[in-house]
């Protein structure tokens, strides 16, 4: 969706928004920019403040200073109208488990104040868009764990809303229930924007397409994934096998390549007989260390680069904070 004069039109705009709760301030001054049909991530440890911005995004919190606007709308004076467009996933989601699921996702319809033919055909439409269909008539208190959860999401796709918003939506899930529902979240993402949060790299890296880093209230960092994980650079390695009188050349090469690339130095090491190993950090340069090798007469039996992810990134970020710290709100 584009937004008049061409620009992408934002689903979240918060500039300089913060938090306090007495003495104790939650969120300091934070911008974020979540565009329309954009996965964004929150990552931070508890206490970063993500579930302070996200109450104040959901209109549950008002901020005490900053300009707020979801779905267009300002917040708090535009909160009713951009709940309208707004379905939330809180940690922990409320459930009703003497309810059927069908029946639950009827009564919660009526709790948003939706008319009987919008919470019909939405509530239908939930359950297929969350694999709920074949437990439509079962207990709540009945399903597992990672069914109960899709049924809170289920709740937040009441009224077909532009934007999901999902609060530590993972916790406590096993690894094929966490499986199942980053693929479902990938899949909601395809005509909505989502803005959820997470304390593990893991989950923020497996289905965000921007990721906010935060700590102690404030954001430290954002970008694309494929921008955090340039800025953390990866390592070259190789293993060839080299004549002897051959390998003088071949170590001149590499360690011109990898002064090139702004790295310290290179790592030379003797592998087996006739056989040299190297590595060193900087971009990928597979290519220019295959033409020294190929140049030198090696053989490359061992040849490629190790990206570090966001994880490096993202703990990079918290040492030069000086680490997690326990504070209050999270």
């Amino acid at each position: 969706m584009e937004a008049p004069g061409g620009c992408t039109f934002q689903m979240i705009q918060a500039t300089g928004i913060t938090k306090r709760y007495g003495r104790f301030t939650a969120v300091r001054d934070l911008d974020l920019e979540v565009p329309d049909g954009v996965v964004c991530g929150l990552l931070g440890p508890n206490g970063a403040g993500k579930t302070t911005t996200i109450r104040m995004v959901t209109g549950m919190l008002p901020p005490d200073d900053g300009e707020l606007r979801v779905a267009g709308h300002e917040m708090p004076g535009g909160r009713r109208r951009a709940l309208a467009r707004l379905g939330y996933l809180p940690e922990s989601a409320p459930s009703y488990p003497e309810m059927r699921v069908r029946e639950y996702l009827r009564f919660r319809g009526r709790l948003l104040g939706l008319d009987r033919g919008t919470i019909r055909r939405t509530a239908e439409e939930a359950l297929d868009a969350c694999d709920l269909t074949g437990v439509a008539r079962r207990l709540v208190g009945q399903l597992s764990k990672g069914f109960r959860q899709r049924v809170g999401l289920a709740a937040a796709l009441l009224g077909d809303p532009a934007l999901l918003v999902l609060d530590e939506p993972t916790v406590g899930l096993d690894p094929r229930q966490l499986r199942d529902f980053r693929r479902l979240v990938r899949r909601l993402a395809e005509d909505r924007t989502i803005l959820l949060s997470s304390h593990i790299m893991q989950e923020i890296e497996a289905v965000a397409d921007r990721v906010v880093i935060m700590h102690g209230g404030r954001k430290l960092a954002d970008g694309t994934i494929d921008e955090f994980r340039r800025a953390a650079p990866g390592r070259n390695i190789g293993r060839i096998s080299i004549d002897g009188a051959r390998r003088s050349t071949l170590e001149t090469s590499l360690r011109g390549i990898a002064s090139n690339a702004g790295d310290a130095g290179i790592v030379l090491a003797d592998g087996a007989a006739d056989e040299l190993r190297f590595e060193f950090v900087g971009p990928d340069l597979g290519r220019e260390c295959g033409r020294a090798i190929h140049e030198a007469g090696g053989i490359a039996i061992e040849l490629g680069y190790r990206s570090p992810g966001l994880e490096s990134r993202f703990l990079e970020l918290l040492d030069r904070e000086g680490g997690a710290t326990e504070g209050g709100p999270s």
